[in-house]
């Protein structure tokens, strides 16, 4: 790294060190619900009563702002960025700073932005800080990766769904996590099932996520309905964890169960 670059990864550091407690939330690939986890959860964790801030650093596929309906402009202080605050979270996202615009940046440039992002935002006081990882196990992701290795009280959540395909990519980042030493929380199987009448259908099949936790020693913590009034609940402006009530019982059981966790770290 450049002396610059080795600056803003010392502050980093030194912000991130300040909150009290960090959910990296990660998946091996797109399309699996990571940023879908990475919201609801954070929402989840506020509605607990926690100062909760989110963090997304998805460069090229940033969701974010539309499922939070956010319209806001990114400031800037004397601290830093300032986050947007909505829902009693405090939010940022490359999707605030680039809106509609493709972000046509790679290498050094994407690891610059996302650099600069996580070293100059002022988070203040936080209880937790949920960061949306880009998908994969790329160099934005390894950057993050080493930037909250160590902290005391650090995990990741890691994202799949029941699926060969997902699990064959999941298990590359969880390998990732084990070899990078950081604390794995937990797994999320998201689009696991879904209801008709009282029968609960598995279109992606079983064990997945079962398989994963068993191998990597750790636990399934939640498995997520296929929810198609999640579209509607965000057409409305409502966060799409309370699309049903499921889902918010699903989303406040892991946030109660991502608590537990890191009050043991």
């Amino acid at each position: 790294m450049s002396e610059m670059s080795d600056i803003l990864f010392e502050e980093a550091r030194r912000r991130l060190s300040q909150v009290r407690n960090i959910v990296a939330v990660t998946a091996g690939k797109g399309g699996v619900g990571k940023s879908f986890v990475s919201t609801s959860l954070a929402l989840a964790l506020a509605e607990r009563g926690k100062k909760v801030g989110l963090l997304d650093l998805d460069v090229h596929g940033s969701s974010v702002p539309i499922m939070l309906g956010l319209k806001e402009e990114v400031r800037a202080g004397k601290e830093g960025f300032r986050p947007v605050r909505k829902h009693n979270v405090e939010i940022m996202s490359i999707g605030l700073l680039t809106k509609d615009s493709p972000v046509l940046i790679k290498g050094k440039d994407k690891m610059d932005l996302i650099t600069s992002l996580v070293a100059l935002t002022s988070w203040g006081n936080l209880d937790y800080l949920v960061i949306d990882l880009p998908p994969g196990t790329g160099d934005e992701v390894l950057w993050v990766i080493r930037v909250i290795r160590n902290l005391r009280s650090a995990g990741a959540l890691v994202v799949t769904m029941p699926s060969m395909l997902s699990r064959s990519v999941v298990r590359k980042s969880l390998r990732l996590l084990v070899d990078e030493g950081i604390r794995i929380l937990g797994l999320v199987e998201n689009m696991s099932y879904f209801k008709c009448g009282k029968e609960e259908i598995r279109p992606f099949g079983y064990g997945s996520g079962e398989d994963l936790a068993k191998e990597f020693k750790t636990r399934l913590l939640v498995r997520l309905p296929i929810e198609p009034r999640v579209e509607k609940a965000m057409d409305e402006g409502y966060p799409p964890y309370l699309a049903s009530n499921e889902l918010r019982t699903t989303f406040s059981s892991l946030a109660a169960a991502v608590e537990s966790l890191l009050q043991k770290a």
